[in-house]
């Protein structure tokens, strides 16, 4: 159990105040088992109305129990967010999570139940995950395999994938899907270290417009150059004068002359580059496309002229 369902349970018992004492332990202790059992009861079977009808029934019967016990009346929105919480915390895939493994998630979805419209209840699919298992869980909870369901959000609280989740951030939700959105946590899992470093540093370079191209851009990641230690645009403009990178060569006479930042302005410009802090990243792979349509150009004259 989490701590935070331990507070909300100790919260309502402590709050059971009789004036006799015997009686008042008794019901505290009725209740908390009450509660108890529906914490196994979602745990082993899922939420959803049935579920929710055994809660309320396991406190109808104790208040039944004795006319004292109505006292319970009063905890009603006690109870009503004890189980809401609840519900959202085991309405989950994969089920049974701890919070180690939640808070060790690379991302997680907040999505529509069936037929509920309020919005604090919700379920959430944890990712990385298996894809068999996901689409069994969609079966069980009656909910369709497109998009039928509403995404409310997706969160990406491990620190490598802030910046998956900031370019998630500013896309519409009603246009994701949780299975796209598992397969791209999935193929980011796989990268090796040093390539999901390169995978962030593209995303902020790319900026991509949904989650298909999210995912499109791990296929490009070796056709991205990385250069560390580049503060400003002065510092890669020498960088690239001094490796002979850019498309002027300068003789060394002009070197104390030259307007570095210009130069990597130009260059940036371009070349689809950008500096990220203290790193600059640029996609070669339009220079691969540029090279590869200029010699189907060349080749286009050369049979023209033997024509």
């Amino acid at each position: 159990m989490n701590e935070v369902l331990k507070q909300m349970k100790k919260r309502i018992v402590e709050g059971i105040q009789l004036p006799d004492k015997k009686q008042q332990n008794q019901l505290r202790k009725d209740v908390e088992q009450a509660l108890q059992e529906s914490i196994k009861d979602l745990a082993e079977h899922g939420g959803g109305p049935k579920a929710e009808d055994r809660f309320w029934k396991r406190l109808e019967k104790i208040i039944a129990d004795d006319p004292k016990n109505r006292i319970l009346y009063l905890q009603y929105h006690d109870f009503h967010s004890f189980w809401q919480y609840t519900e959202n915390w085991y309405s989950c895939y994969p089920p049974n999570l701890s919070e180690e493994e939640r808070d060790k998630a690379l991302g997680y979805a907040e999505f529509k139940r069936k037929n509920v419209e309020d919005r604090e209840r919700y379920m959430t699919v944890y990712f990385p995950c298996g894809r068999i298992g996901l689409k069994g869980f969609f079966v069980d909870n009656k909910l369709p395999e497109s998009c039928g369901h509403t995404v409310y959000g997706v969160y990406c609280e491990n620190e490598k994938t802030y910046t998956i989740g900031e370019i998630l951030e500013k896309l519409p939700n009603e246009e994701m899907d949780v299975f796209q959105l598992n397969e791209l946590f999935c193929r980011f899992d796989k990268l090796p270290e040093d390539m999901q470093h390169v995978y962030d540093l593209t995303l902020q370079l790319k900026e991509p417009r949904n989650v298909k191209e999210m995912i499109d851009l791990m296929g490009h990641l070796p056709e991205v150059c990385v250069v560390n230690g580049i503060q400003n645009e002065s510092q890669l403009g020498e960088f690239l004068v001094e490796n002979e990178l850019f498309d002027v060569s300068f003789t060394d006479e002009a070197l104390p002359y030259l307007d570095y930042a210009k130069i990597a302005r130009t260059h940036m410009k371009f070349n689809n580059g950008k500096i990220i802090k203290g790193i600059y990243v640029e996609d070669t792979s339009l220079d691969i496309s540029n090279q590869t349509q200029s010699q189907n150009n060349e080749q286009d004259d050369d049979y023209e002229m033997k024509l």
